[in-house]
């Protein structure tokens, strides 16, 4: 969920201003729940779920050179919100006049615990992550940005994720598709970031 949403209640807030929240929190978290949606992977035998729209589109990577097995790259897992549904009537309830629930804000705590990923899902991917190999470098949970920045080598990501990576140009990389995550995590894991960008 996204850091924006922690200003959702504050004491000071002019009426503009607590609108403007509200839809600036709306728009934020239904982009992450579309980007979370899994899609079963059609190619190869592994059957894996991947995250909607995690590459780069418009980039031919077919005869790209691959990166370095051993470079070591730093990503990020970022959480999906949840009760879709019930966050949706909660929106429409907030701006309308005639609900018990007009201008009712959400503390950033209560906004976590109603939308937000369980404690149990965070420490889940966690351990996921560190079974795989990988480095947690940090973590922030019950913040409405929740989110476990790791790292690990070129090799490792392309395993654990089922994709390749490859230099579609001089110090830049790219992963071939989106990525793949195990089935228990479809609707947690919003986005894995670091899977393009400049090699350092």
């Amino acid at each position: 969920m996204n850091e924006a949403t922690a200003k959702l209640k504050t004491p000071t807030f002019g009426h503009d201003c607590k609108w403007l929240a509200a839809i600036v929190l709306a728009v934020l978290l239904i982009s992450q729940a579309a980007g979370c949606a899994g899609t079963a992977d059609s190619g190869g035998n592994d059957n894996a779920t991947r995250l909607a729209v995690n590459h780069p589109t418009g980039v031919d990577v077919v005869h790209d050179v691959p990166v370095p097995r051993d470079k070591v790259l730093d990503l990020e897992v970022d959480f999906a919100m949840r009760n879709q549904a019930e966050f949706d009537q909660f929106m429409h309830e907030i701006d309308d006049k005639k609900s018990p629930e007009y201008h009712h804000w959400l503390t950033p705590q209560e906004t976590h615990a109603r939308f937000g990923e369980t404690a149990g899902q965070f420490h889940a991917v966690e351990q996921w992550l560190k079974s795989e190999g990988f480095t947690i470098t940090e973590e922030s949970y019950d913040t409405n940005a929740d989110y476990i920045k790791f790292s690990g080598t070129a090799e490792q990501i392309e395993r654990v994720f089922k994709l390749r990576l490859v230099e579609p140009m001089y110090d830049r990389y790219t992963n071939s598709k989106d990525p793949a995550i195990p089935p228990q995590f479809v609707g947690v894991i919003s986005t894995v970031g670091g899977l393009y960008g400049l090699l350092h």
